[in-house]
């Protein structure tokens, strides 16, 4: 640093130990930096401890102070572990540090979870103001608060006051967000208790403690604050005592397998449109079968495609066009090695790849060596599964009965409605996965995540959709739920390549990736029809041989009938406490000699049904009760 700015700058200097490492930085407009650790505003000055002493820096003249340098700061944002908030510092008090938002206010604790700062002051773009919030439930443990401007922000407490709702983590830090810019606030379920329903003629949704104010209003409340709902502009609603003054009958009527009915005397519209159906859809749902977390993306028009004010893109991203996609829940994180495993243990898929962090199991039995089943390092469960084809990711599919995105599925899950170029918004990107080294799916959920709260988009892996390639395919294809079904290349989408979330890649279907990975859909009206279907799977999980002289000979058996060599970890025979020695006799008191024999009895068998094996076990005869195809994951 130059000792003539230096002194230009500095106000005075108060000599201090230099005994403490520094790790901070301040940064000036006219470049100049020096190290040292941030302590206070103090009127127009920034109090900053170096090892030449402590320095007053005027405000006006400081543009960042940075607390990590991997980081590249941006100008007119803070950082929070990587999560960039648009946004300058105007305050210092005690512990906190204050950060004036376009959308309200940020209280920082001092912590290794801060990147950067910005102090250098901002016009910020007003922001759309909606017309009162939509209150819905969870099954997260998160609040998540949805803004006008797009941006979203989570966290475990939940308080307000009459201007903001202020969301706030477990480290100390607060969120002020005003009321005017909420769009969607989502309420753990697990905190709800006491909550009842109201929705409105406008469409809106209110979750909260209601109480009769009077014959004509009703007052909502929560951990959000209160207001006060008309009951004339109400369509429907859980609180009992509020019956009497709906336009609708006296209770909403149950018909059966989850649906119900109320008649309304005046019609019900959303946006000036008559709505003759409601339907009401979890946010999350996780499949008990597979575990995997859905999230819902509802049906609607979007803005899908570049747009060409962004710079140089790419002639197969346009033209930029709105594009309708039908309600469906897409895979809230890729699918992840420990899910991909249990695939290729229980699925009757063959031909398919095994990928990184899986490794094949083998056994030598008479000399021969077989593959029997498949482990993996628990270490890796949570890592994307990669290093698999298009046609192994469309058998997973195929197991559970899931599909692969569209692109249009994709692309809408990843970017939402307002034509944005990151998941985020359109701040640039601070902090995704880079590929360069392999991260859990969760690794990113505060950084890397969409409008409807899908993660990891952006960053690597890619991620393959259903369609084949086509570099005109935004020229030809439909604008309602496009799909391109033909052709000898087929589409993966990330954000990372290119910068924007709009870029296409094509590959081979049969081309094994190390840096691809998949995620699922399920179409919104099939979603319980789906994860309530059992899957395709082996019915026993277990590999046998027929016993003949060498294997009397080899193993020491002496019973007839199929020698038992292994038993696949979590499956059905596992579970009913089937172990490498036994030797089957019989299944249902029918004798077994060989797998044909056993291929008979089962053919009218189906999954959950259960048989009675009976083994021979060190001259020991035993009784099994075994449930066809239901593993343990």
């Amino acid at each position: 640093m130059r000792f003539s700015v230096f002194f230009k700058i500095l106000v005075f200097i108060v000599l201090i130990s230099n005994s403490f490492a520094f790790s901070e930085q301040l940064v000036y407009k006219s470049g100049d930096s020096i190290d040292g650790k941030l302590v206070e505003l103090f009127e127009n000055y920034i109090v900053f401890d170096t090892s030449l002493g402590r320095i007053f820096a005027i405000i006006d003249q400081v543009k960042f102070v940075i607390f990590n340098s991997s980081i590249q700061p941006e100008e007119g944002f803070a950082s929070l572990s990587g999560k960039k908030i648009k946004g300058y510092v105007t305050d210092i008090k005690g512990n906190y540090i204050i950060v004036t938002t376009n959308f309200g206010k940020m209280k920082f604790v001092r912590t290794n979870d801060i990147d950067y700062l910005s102090f250098e002051k901002v016009e910020f773009q007003s922001l759309p103001v909606f017309d009162g919030l939509n209150i819905d439930l969870s099954l997260s443990n998160m609040y998540t608060v949805f803004l006008s401007s797009g941006d979203v922000f989570t966290g475990q407490k939940l308080s307000s006051d009459d201007k903001y709702i202020i969301i706030s983590d477990n480290q100390g830090n607060e969120i002020y967000i005003e009321k005017v810019f909420v769009e969607n606030l989502y309420i753990p379920i697990s905190n709800a208790n006491g909550y009842e329903l109201l929705i409105l003629k406008n469409g809106r949704r209110l979750y909260g403690k209601v109480t009769k104010v009077d014959e004509n209003d009703l007052e909502v409340s929560g951990e959000w604050g209160k207001l006060k709902v008309k009951l004339s502009e109400v369509v429907f609603t859980t609180y009992k005592p509020g019956y009497e003054k709906l336009q609708t009958s006296s209770e909403v009527i149950y018909d059966k397998d989850g649906v119900a009915s109320m008649v309304v005397k005046t019609p019900l519209k959303v946006n000036n449109k008559e709505v003759k159906v409601i339907k009401v859809y979890p946010q999350e749902i996780v499949d008990p079968r597979t575990g995997v977390t859905f999230v819902f993306i509802p049906g609607g028009t979007f803005k899908m495609g570049a747009d060409t004010s962004w710079g140089k893109v790419e002639e197969d991203e346009l033209p930029a066009r709105n594009v309708y996609i039908s309600g469906f829940y897409i895979s809230k994180y890729p699918i992840t090695v420990k899910q991909y495993l249990d695939f290729l243990r229980a699925g009757k898929s063959s031909n398919v790849l095994s990928g990184k962090n899986i490794t094949p199991v083998t056994i030598d039995f008479l000399g021969s060596k077989f593959t029997v089943g498949y482990t993996a390092n628990k270490s890796s469960y949570d890592f994307p599964i990669t290093n698999i084809n298009w046609i192994s990711a469309k058998a997973y599919c195929d197991w559970a009965g899931y599909k692969l995105p569209t692109e249009a599925q994709w692309e809408k899950a990843a970017r939402g409605t307002d034509g944005r170029i990151y998941p985020w918004g359109n701040g640039k990107a601070t902090k995704f996965n880079d590929g360069k080294k392999e991260y859990s799916v969760k690794a990113f959920e505060d950084v890397d995540v969409s409008p409807y709260g899908v993660v990891n988009m952006f960053g690597y892996p890619i991620e393959y959709c259903m369609d084949y390639y086509s570099k005109d395919a935004y020229k030809n294809l439909p604008n309602e739920n496009p799909i391109n079904t033909s052709g000898t290349l087929v589409v993966g989408r990330v954000g990372a390549i290119a910068n924007r979330i709009t870029d296409r890649v094509p590959v081979s279907p049969s081309e094994a990736r190390s840096d691809f990975t998949f995620r699922v859909v399920v179409e919104a009206d099939s979603i319980f029809s789906v994860i309530n279907k059992p899957m395709d799977n082996k019915l026993m999980g277990v590999t046998w041989f027929v016993v003949n002289d060498k294997v009397k000979s080899t193993y020491g058996v002496k019973a007839d009938g199929l020698y038992v060599a292994y038993v696949e970890e979590g499956s059905p025979a596992q579970i009913a406490g089937l172990k490498v020695g036994d030797v089957i006799t019989s299944i249902d008191q029918k004798s077994i000699k060989n797998p044909d024999d056993v291929t008979k009895i089962v053919a009218n068998k189906k999954i959950n049904d259960e048989i009675t094996v009976t083994v021979n076990r060190a001259g020991q005869m035993v009784n099994i009760k075994l449930k066809l195809g239901v593993w343990k994951f």
